[in-house]
């Protein structure tokens, strides 16, 4: 299936007398816009003036294009849910025949200008995030940061993560998203913080009295070094040895990680050391290599939104828009991601597609 036959699946909320301009049409304009790097509804429409002879090769756009509002209006229509059910769709799609276990990351992000008076109102969204192919799997809003505990439990009952580890930050150490994780035949890798002091003390407690016996093994070793900073990273790892009630408590923990962190940054050393609890086997050589993996949701996807889709400075406010007007990035993004168009980066990639109707061509329809 091509992208406009994935667009087919979205429901339009819109009475039939309000339906002048088709809903694949607009979502069709609005993706190509977003590829070719406009920001805001004016770029939008104007980007629809200007390329309409292009965008009517693969959609008929009867009635021309539409202005700014009523794209807004138009996309505000739109059901989030069937939204997101194409985006899933297109992504089975790319992720099939997968050979190795996949690193799923759940992690929350602000759209820091997606408010009218008061930030605090801005959209917050999780994502769901192949980390290995750099592939946006599903996002859902939550008003809090703490909301994102039931968010991420509703997306483990809709994205399948069998056969995966799935990695999120120490929020989410909580019992009932492990033992939903493990239900869904998956792994989990999880930060442990002072959010969780009992398990916190005793995981420190327990590396502690080998690190002070002089027994402790380096299972991995990580020495970096660029831009006037040098980073050694050590990863410890032992089988979970933790106390009758926490043991009851916790029964999908195996293995407990350190991670130390030596850094010297303009010629000032730190060292701190970070805990971990996971469900492998403390045996397991990758443990460290996937929470490495949990901050490239932040290095990759959230850099990706911010520095080249330039999320954190639009300023569309417009409710229930903002939501899909997000997950569009995340179309692009995925498509650029996957795309072999022959650019170093995902910046380039945007660049060329908004020069060269050839090349947009190629990223959404590989031709």
């Amino acid at each position: 299936m091509n992208l406009i036959e994935h667009l087919s699946v979205v429901e339009d909320t819109r009475s039939n007398i309000n339906q002048k301009h088709d809903i694949i049409d607009v979502m069709f304009l609005v993706i190509s816009a977003i590829a070719s790097g406009c920001e805001g509804w004016q770029d939008i429409e104007f980007y629809g003036e200007e390329k309409l002879d292009w965008l009517r090769k693969y959609r008929p756009f009867e009635h021309g294009i539409p202005r700014r509002h009523t794209i807004a209006r138009i996309l505000r229509s739109v059901v989030a849910e069937s939204l997101l059910e194409a985006l899933a769709l297109w992504i089975n799609e790319q992720r099939t025949g997968q050979d190795s276990s996949p690193i799923i990351a759940f992690d929350g992000k602000v759209l820091r200008g997606s408010y009218r008076n008061d930030r605090k109102t801005a959209l917050q969204l999780v994502t769901a995030y192949d980390t290995e192919r750099g592939l946006v799997l599903s996002q859902k809003p939550t008003e809090t940061k703490n909301g994102e505990i039931s968010i991420v439990r509703q997306m483990l009952d809709v994205i399948n993560v069998k056969g995966s580890v799935v990695t999120v930050d120490a929020l989410h150490c909580q019992r009932e998203t492990l033992e939903k994780i493990k239900e869904k035949q998956a792994h989990v890798v999880v930060q442990v913080k002072n959010n969780q002091p009992k398990l916190r003390a005793a995981v420190v407690a327990q590396f502690q009295a080998v690190f002070d016996a002089g027994k402790e093994k380096i299972v991995t070793e990580i020495k970096e070094k660029k831009h006037g900073r040098s980073e050694e990273r050590y990863v410890f790892q032992l089988k979970a040895k933790l106390p009758a009630d926490l043991s009851e408590k916790w029964p999908t923990v195996r293995s407990i990680i350190a991670v130390e962190r030596h850094r010297v940054i303009n010629g000032k050393g730190t060292v701190d050391t970070s805990y971990y609890i996971s469900s492998l086997s403390p045996n397991h050589k990758l443990l460290g290599h996937y929470i490495r993996q949990h901050w490239r949701i932040e290095n990759s996807q959230h850099y990706v939104l911010d520095v080249v889709f330039k999320e954190d400075s639009s300023r569309i406010t417009l409710d229930g828009a903002v939501e899909n007007i997000a997950l569009f990035r995340r179309f692009v993004m995925n498509m650029l991601k996957q795309c072999d168009c022959g650019a170093p980066s995902q910046k380039v990639k945007l660049k060329k597609a908004g020069w060269n109707d050839d090349y947009r061509a190629r990223v959404f329809f590989g031709l």
